[in-house]
């Protein structure tokens, strides 16, 4: 039985399509390719790129997409199978002892901390006798007068934090590439993008881009220029943009100043 990235090598090879024609395609680094048809999935970052990686590689040579992406998934469950089979129990009994041991060690640890604590307070606290001895209700009253007087007044509004501000992404492609996004966890754009195509994506927590082409895209973040996220040809991953960190990405003024006009 042939294996995912035979099966696709022999595909393309009966279509007669140089692997080189597929990267300018898909914008997919040529190594990346070679990796997928030699089966050596762990050269590639993570396994959404992968599935974009097949995903791509499917269409630009004309091939159901979904038969292989099903295919990429009976694999991995098959070696997960293999792994639980021959080495899991072991590896259940194991983490088993530990965990009983670490809770043992952790209630020792606690129990011991608690009666340090108690000893402490037990030896340093003042008698009633003696704390009301030596305060007046005079001098109790003068303290208590002088500390409402200094004491600032506390600024309500500024001890309140006022919402968080949206985030709003316009992404703007000059040259074919492969993207992901995923705004505040929800997949939003999945796919080869072309030059001159437009998305907007909104978030209130955070945007995460996975991308084949770094170059092949300009950004604007709130309205304003953001930096490029690479050079073209370089894959990004786990690009995390959130209200916090999002000034990170933005083009300074002398940046912007001195940019070309569009």
């Amino acid at each position: 039985m042939a294996s995912l990235g035979q099966e696709l090598k022999r595909e393309r090879e009966l279509r007669a399509i140089p692997l080189k024609e597929i990267a300018n395609i898909t914008k997919i680094s040529i190594r990346y390719l070679q990796a997928l048809e030699e089966d050596r999935l762990d050269i590639l970052p993570g396994s959404f790129f992968i599935k974009g990686v097949i995903q791509a590689y499917a269409k630009a040579i004309g091939v159901e997409e979904n038969y292989f992406l099903n295919k990429y998934h009976e694999d991995m469950l098959l070696q997960t199978y293999t792994i639980d089979k021959d080495g899991g129990k072991g590896k259940e009994r194991l983490g088993l002892s530990i965990t009983r041991r670490a809770k043992l060690y952790l209630a020792v640890i606690i129990i011991g901390v608690a009666a340090i604590i108690l000893a402490v307070l037990f030896i340093h606290k003042p008698s009633a006798k003696v704390r009301k001895a030596s305060v007046s209700p005079m001098t109790a009253s003068a303290e208590v007068s002088t500390t409402a007087m200094n004491k600032p007044a506390r600024n309500i509004d500024a001890a309140v934090p006022g919402p968080t501000a949206p985030l709003k992404l316009d992404l703007s492609f000059t040259a074919e590439t492969w993207i992901q996004v995923y705004a505040d966890r929800q997949l939003k754009v999945d796919g080869i993008k072309r030059a001159g195509e437009k998305v907007v994506c909104e978030a209130k927590q955070e945007i995460l881009i996975h991308i084949g082409n770094a170059g092949g895209v300009d950004l604007l973040i709130n309205g304003k220029p953001g930096k490029p996220l690479g050079a073209a040809g370089v894959v990004r991953t786990d690009i995390k943009i959130t209200p916090e960190n999002c000034g990170e990405f933005l083009r300074s003024a002398e940046q912007v100043k001195g940019a070309p006009a569009a």
